[in-house]
């Protein structure tokens, strides 16, 4: 079981593809512990329900480091609630916590604490300073990269996984700012494209030339042997050996995951999280309660936001593997509706799944994949 918590809407960067980008002013909501606990409570009761092995709650925001004090009065609770239902628990049952931050309010306290209570951390790079300050900056218009670099060393040690975002500005150099964190030491990086609706056939001749860069290196890489994951390529890879759906694969939505707005609002996604009024695709509030049970918050029928197949991609034979015909949540952030195709996706995905084949394949001619995913 997954509990997704939005402890802060307040963040103190700016970044240019921010979800929240045009609506930061009006953000300003902080999850109070009634909600909080409220929403452990009902997660931890839905994987005793579902007789699950693991619970991970993942805290986020806006900049969750922020609230740091939240943070450790969150972990201490669930601590205690597991420990009170130990009874009910499989016997492989593990406890997770995890992270997402931008890395700017990180000092050594908050790194022991991290390692400490084995928080995992996902941090936000877009690689090194001037590709990273070209999206992620401070309120005063500055890169943020500065206040990051001294604590890289121990975000490697600590196994801490980069998640990365590319735009039309960063597309001249991508594979050398990938390999870069790599040579940093991090071994896990995910990659997400930033679809704004402004691409254009010269943005995406360029990105063909570097995402061709990355399929070598990601090539050489795992011929040597190497550990490092590349999501970017191995998510669509492991996809297409395995005969599995994007959707089916790599999303656990409102059957396996509580995402929690600070207000206490549930949502299907961190993509729809909103304290505002009316918001679209609330399910329900984790304080809402009708004869004791709680209404909407794990909704039976989910299929508006994962999608049957789409008729316009009937025959498309990466439909499965493709995120404009299988994720509701891109489609929403990219078109502002559930329902329609983002052509930047849909060509995005082409030339990807065209490339992570090209090198699979040849990986597997000589080799054996399923060794390296």
């Amino acid at each position: 079981m997954n509990v997704e918590l939005s402890i802060t809407e307040q963040c103190n960067l700016r970044c240019s593809y921010c979800y929240f980008r045009e609506s930061h002013a009006g953000r300003c909501a902080v999850m109070s512990e009634e909600v909080m606990e409220a929403s452990i409570r009902l997660a931890l009761k839905r994987a005793i329900e579902l007789g699950d092995a693991f619970f991970n709650v993942t805290f986020f925001g806006g900049e969750p480091l922020l609230r740091m004090d939240f943070i450790k009065k969150t972990v201490k609770f669930t601590r205690v609630l597991v420990k009170q239902n130990e009874k009910k628990l499989d016997k492989s049952f593990r406890l997770h916590f995890s992270i997402d931050t931008n890395g700017t309010l990180l000092t050594d306290d908050i790194i022991r604490y991290l390692k400490r209570e084995k928080i995992r951390v996902t941090i936000s790079l877009d690689g090194p300073e001037k590709k990273h300050d070209i999206s992620r900056l401070s309120l005063d218009g500055k890169g943020s990269f500065r206040k990051i670099k001294p604590f890289i060393p121990a975000l490697v040690e600590m196994g801490a996984e980069v998640a990365c975002v590319i735009t039309q500005r960063h597309i001249k150099g991508l594979a050398d700012s990938i390999k870069w964190f790599f040579k940093q030491g991090f071994k896990n990086v995910n990659v997400a494209q930033d679809f704004n609706g402004k691409w254009t056939g010269e943005d995406f001749d360029a990105l063909i030339v570097e995402y061709e860069k990355l399929g070598r290196f990601w090539y050489r890489a795992k011929k040597e042997n190497s550990k490092i994951r590349l999501s970017l390529i191995e998510d669509k890879v492991a996809i297409a050996v395995y005969r599995g759906r994007q959707k089916t694969g790599g999303c656990f939505i409102n059957t396996r995951t509580l995402v929690v707005a600070a207000n206490g609002n549930t949502v299907p996604c961190t993509r729809f999280i909103s304290c505002q009024k009316n918001a679209p695709y609330v399910t329900g509030n984790v304080l809402d309660k009708q004869s004791g049970v709680y209404r909407g918050v794990f909704p039976k029928k989910i299929d508006r936001f994962i999608h049957t197949d789409r008729k316009e991609c009937a025959g498309c034979v990466i439909r499965y593997r493709c995120l404009a015909h299988e994720c509701g949540c891109t489609s929403f952030y990219s078109t502002g509706s559930l329902d329609k195709v983002s052509p930047e996706v849909c060509t995005h995905e082409r030339i990807l799944c065209a490339i992570c084949d090209e090198y699979a394949a040849k990986l597997f001619r000589e080799t054996s994949i399923n060794g390296f995913l």
